[in-house]
């Protein structure tokens, strides 16, 4: 890896905790991943949304380290920790209060950006992500299809806490990510 690779993925990193203080924490938009897990968690239990990030993510590290491949896990150091001190370092942004319309397309976006360029360059975004691939290597079930079952549960979760709004919110925001993260991925990369 070329060390403009490791700029871009800590640039990526940052920008996605701006848009997690930004929008996704003040108006509850659960999204799926380790990002709407713990807003689901903090709702039960008030901690540090960088703290609940980094237990999450050190219990993903440690079993991808012990269950998978090293070469995964390597590329996890710096998603592990480095976001959730990218989360405490913006936390105190101030949210921006526009037309729920306009700020669901910006995350999705922006999510689907940076998401995206971590992908294409190769990296791992870490967190919850990691049981896919674990999960497949000892059920065979596909990871695409392990990935989908761990985000409904989280997204169930999600109507159950915020309500039926935050859940259509939220599938629109997953549905213009995915399109983005592919958009992303076909284009060339220099």
């Amino acid at each position: 890896m070329k060390y403009k690779d490791y700029f871009y993925l800590l640039l990526m990193l940052f920008i996605a905790s701006i848009n997690f203080n930004l929008f996704l924490k003040p108006l509850n938009l659960v999204v799926g991943g380790t990002q709407g897990l713990s807003l689901i968690i903090h709702h039960f239990i008030p901690i540090s949304f960088s703290i609940i990030i980094l237990i999450i993510n050190i219990i993903m590290f440690i079993l991808s380290f012990i269950f998978l491949n090293k070469k995964i896990t390597i590329s996890l150091v710096i998603s592990t920790f480095i976001y959730p001190l990218f989360i405490k370092l913006t936390s105190n942004i101030d949210f921006i209060n526009i037309n729920i319309i306009l700020i669901i397309i910006i995350v999705g976006i922006i999510s689907g950006i940076t998401n995206g360029i971590i992908y294409k360059l190769g990296f791992s975004s870490g967190g919850i992500s990691i049981l896919s691939p674990l999960i497949n290597k000892y059920t065979n079930i596909k990871i695409g299809t392990v990935n989908f079952i761990i985000n409904f549960l989280i997204m169930l979760l999600n109507l159950l806490i915020f309500g039926i709004n935050n859940l259509i919110y939220s599938l629109i925001i997953i549905l213009i990510n995915s399109i983005t993260i592919n958009i992303i991925l076909y284009l060339k990369r220099k």
